[in-house]
């Protein structure tokens, strides 16, 4: 059974001339630059979505629901590249676009029960993952490059050799800023439940860690472990020592250790090259923790070698595995350097895509969001009113304080979309004239001036009253056997003629004025929804509700308890 205490729920209150918040959500890969892609097909991906984008505050507009045929998500979980194209990534670009995102986002996160493995050649060893092909904006390249790992990243920061050149650690903004065209799509997958897979719990267990990882990051212990298998260990070796250095200077403790070793608690990673690993034998894992191991077909489920989940139940948050015969080449696998990456600020997505040479036959497993070093901000909005009715009202200043020297950038959302991008501008100016009455959410955003771009963002409600319209969720309820039911009332001269649900950027149902709007939970899954009433008027205005937060908890033969999470402080522990 799901329980809601597990999520951070707050709805703000509204607030007057000037409002100071401490940043709720210290981040530097912020929530608004992923796509959230979800089997509408299946309960378990709308289960982990909703979960994943709800801890994380990710908007509603960038989850995204396709359709996906049962085919290619059991057995060996994997699709041809035609597949691919049809089912999933010609569906996803063209709603982002239609959602005005494609520029917003810089990664794609995906549920559960999605392929794994890309069929590009009759020969395994040139295979490619979900990842790789994605990574590459869904064009197969030279599959015999893919096989020698010569599929190069322009994210990868080095070093190549042992003394070679290396890059600081970076966020995915600052490689979009300079790269522009030439950036690749960094994708992550929650988990694997799949055949051979890990369990619903798992998955759940590591989105929740991911956020815990903020709190336990401090002083991070990692083992670096060279073994007796040569062909899995040695190919790693020569990056121990360096990384051992950088992480230190980080405040990290890394211990470069043989196969013989004590058993140690709290880990934040596991690094070790063996055709077999028992995880619990290296102890026990931080929320946050990557941990993996140098071997071919850790991410085929139907191979004898000990899988990349195993880490997973284990307790790791993070981890990586190949899914097909990559021999031994380090490129193709997390450069040790994952861990300076991943105590310099950046997200376990960041650090994979900074420390993989070539990450077209990697699967990554796990909350792609978690972030074990953070920066506190103290972000404020000066002469945002309560309640806005004319253009010379619409504007407000931002202003945030970083505990070290720094410059802010200043961007913000409206709605979940972006309004002004990421400058040292403070001024955020609404689109007065293009909002309807009602209720509108602000997304102010702060963030240092900085390659990993650490900041926070905090979320402000915004009411327009231009016509004296407004619109309210009076009442949720639930019918069996599985319908939840809202009734909506609307304040004004005038009436609407229709209203409607909106959902993630979805319409769940629409009627006339004054009728119940009835849905069925299956559409929104297990965990936490965030539903908002939208009215329509004659003159073509559209006014939104305050948006209704709750959580749908599945019990026997898909009952629900409809749970109203709206003024709880549902923060983990």
């Amino acid at each position: 059974m799901w329980s809601c205490t597990c999520l951070n729920l707050r709805v703000l209150g509204l607030f007057s001339t000037v409002l100071l918040l401490i940043g709720t959500q210290a981040v530097a890969q912020m929530p608004h630059q992923v796509a959230v892609l979800v089997n509408a097909n299946s309960q378990a991906s709308k289960k982990a979505a909703n979960v994943f984008a709800g801890l994380h505050r990710v908007p509603g507009l960038n989850l995204i629901y396709l359709d996906l045929p049962e085919s290619i998500v059991t057995g060996r979980a994997e699709c041809t590249p035609e597949e691919f194209e049809k089912y999933i990534y010609d569906p996803a670009v063209g709603t982002l676009i239609d959602r005005n995102l494609d520029n917003q986002v810089l990664a794609w996160v995906y549920s559960v029960d999605f392929p794994i493995r890309i069929i590009t050649s009759a020969n395994d060893r040139q295979q490619m993952s979900i990842m790789g092909l994605t990574f590459l904006y869904g064009k197969t390249p030279n599959i015999e490059n893919v096989e020698k790992g010569q599929v190069l990243s322009p994210l990868f920061a080095g070093p190549a050799t042992d003394g070679g050149p290396k890059n600081p650690p970076r966020s995915f903004a600052f490689f979009q800023e300079n790269l522009k065209q030439r950036m690749p799509l960094p994708s992550m997958m929650l988990g694997y439940i799949g055949e051979n897979g890990t369990d619903m719990d798992t998955v759940i267990r590591c989105i929740e860690d991911g956020i815990r990882a903020r709190k336990s990051g401090k002083n991070p212990r990692i083992l670096l472990v060279e073994t007796d298998d040569e062909a899995r260990s040695v190919p790693r070796e020569w990056q121990f020592n360096d990384v051992k250095t950088e992480v230190a200077m980080r405040g990290g403790s890394v211990v470069i250790t043989t196969n013989q070793m004590l058993m140690q608690t709290n880990l934040m990673g596991v690094m070790t090259g063996s055709e077999q690993v028992t995880p619990s034998n290296f102890g026990t894992f931080a929320p946050g923790a990557m941990a993996e191991h140098f071997t071919s077909w850790s991410a085929e489920f139907q191979k004898r070698q000990s899988k990349c989940t195993d880490w997973l139940s284990a307790g790791a948050t993070v981890t990586a595995g190949m899914v097909t015969e990559p021999y031994n080449g380090w490129g193709k696998f997390p450069h040790a350097r994952f861990y300076a990456h991943y105590t310099s600020g950046c997200t376990a997505m960041e650090s994979f895509y900074q420390s993989i040479l070539s990450p077209v036959q990697v699967l990554l497993l796990g909350n792609p969001l978690s972030q074990i070093t953070t920066l506190p901000v103290q972000l404020k909005a000066i002469g945002l009113s309560k309640e806005i009715s004319s253009k010379c009202d619409a504007a407000f200043v931002a202003k945030a304080k970083f505990p070290i020297r720094a410059r802010a950038l200043y961007s913000a959302l409206l709605n979940g979309k972006k309004i002004k991008d990421a400058d040292e501008i403070s001024l955020i100016d609404l689109p007065y004239s293009e909002m309807g009455d009602g209720y509108h959410e602000v997304r102010l955003i702060a963030q240092a001036k900085l390659p990993v771009m650490p900041g926070s963002f905090i979320d402000l409600p915004v009411i327009i009253n231009k016509k004296g319209r407004s619109l309210e969720i009076t009442n949720l309820t639930d019918r069996k056997p599985q319908q939840i039911v809202f009734t909506v009332e609307a304040e004004g001269k005038e009436l609407p003629t229709e209203i409607y649900l909106l959902w993630n950027g979805r319409e769940l149902v629409r009627a006339a004025y004054g009728t119940e709007l009835v849905f069925d939970e299956r559409t929104i899954g297990e965990g936490p929804a965030r539903v908002q009433a939208v009215a329509i008027y004659t003159d073509g205005m559209t006014v939104r509700s305050a948006p209704k937060q709750f959580a749908i908890v599945f019990t026997g033969d898909h009952l629900s308890k409809t749970q109203d999470s709206s003024n709880r402080d549902l923060t983990p522990n």
